[in-house]
């Protein structure tokens, strides 16, 4: 077991400006295992309460300033892995949905009572470049970086965490008209450079990733945790934090579904679905991201080149863990860690 990637997990779950924060997830530190044990417990973890608050708190900031400087009203939303609580580092980014209220959009077969006569695009497009000289003026320490398509990000100066801000607006999918439930809710995000938009559902998303986590005892997001981790920790994974949450997500519900002592079978889990998606192109090729909005393995998204990556740091892991411990047990099923 590398003692860096060991060390890198540490590094990125503290946060060293708040020393008060009592490390309530930390727990990995001091039980006495092999340093791949430790790892693997550690990854799996949530990101201490405190260290999330204080995310959330520098997004108020943000809102905050926003509110007093937009010349039109707009709601505001966060979306993320902060949101779902799969984030993995103690001073994660968080994204903030900056949604305009002068017009929303409709699913088809939807007929507004009120048709909109402006220009959807172009307001996305002012509202982008009010919220830029907004956080320019209002904290004139931090970077603003606009070159980003999407999203305008914000950090340095007074804050604590980088922010992303998203100007959008809100879609309402034939379910939410339904229902009325905020989770079917949709959102259209501004493209700048395309001059277009992209619908999302990151409620929706959220909804399911909840509802999978609770069938599972907390499986689903200790694995989605896990995998991520390996993406930062050995920077060989090319694959984005989504697309693996949403391959967390399609692993059988009862390979995760364990108790806290019997983690280490959750890595198993995790490699021997990675394999089998390596050596199943149709199961691969089926699988769906949490919303359902489009498949996991497709263009411009997860490639086979990336499951390989994350299936090899998987497998390394297994590897190290049954080595250092082979004294103790001789499979990842029969490994029980206390702590």
């Amino acid at each position: 077991m590398s003692i860096n990637r060991l060390e890198r997990l540490s590094a990125r779950r503290i946060d060293p400006a708040i020393t008060s924060a009592k490390l309530l997830n930390e727990a990995y530190r001091s039980i006495s295992q092999s340093d791949s044990v430790r790892y693997v417990i550690g990854a799996m973890q949530p990101i201490d309460p405190e260290y999330t608050k204080n995310t959330y708190a520098e997004g108020e900031r943000i809102c905050n300033q926003l509110q007093k400087r937009l010349s039109n009203e707009c709601d505001y939303e966060y979306q993320g892995s902060v949101t779902n609580d799969t984030h993995i580092k103690a001073r994660s980014d968080i994204d903030i949905l900056v949604l305009t209220k002068k017009y929303e959009t409709l699913e088809d077969p939807q007929v507004p009572s009120n048709p909109y006569k402006g220009n959807p695009i172009q307001d996305l497009l002012d509202l982008r470049a009010e919220s830029i000289s907004s956080l320019e003026s209002a904290f004139p320490e931090a970077t603003v970086d606009s070159s980003g398509a999407k999203s305008v990000s914000i950090e340095g100066g007074s804050l604590r965490r980088k922010i992303d801000v998203v100007p959008s607006n809100w879609f309402n999918t034939n379910k939410y008209a339904e229902t009325n439930q905020q989770m079917y809710r949709g959102v259209q995000i501004l493209d700048a450079k395309n001059k277009t938009r992209l619908k999302n559902t990151p409620f929706l998303h959220n909804a399911w990733i909840a509802h999978r986590d609770s069938n599972t005892n907390g499986g689903l997001r200790k694995a989605a945790r896990l995998m991520k981790s390996l993406k930062y920790d050995t920077e060989s994974v090319d694959l984005s934090s989504y697309d693996i949450v949403s391959i967390a997500f399609n692993i059988p519900e009862a390979d995760l579904n364990l108790p806290k002592n019997m983690e280490l079978a959750i890595l198993d889990a995790c490699h021997k679905f990675c394999m089998e998606l390596q050596n199943n192109s149709y199961k691969r090729g089926s699988l769906e991201v949490p919303d359902g909005h489009r498949k996991i393995f497709t263009d411009g998204h997860a490639t086979l080149n990336g499951l390989n990556q994350l299936t090899s740091a998987l497998g390394d892991l297994v590897n190290d863990v049954l080595r250092e411990n082979a004294r103790s047990f001789r499979k990842l099923a029969e490994a029980r860690i206390d702590y």
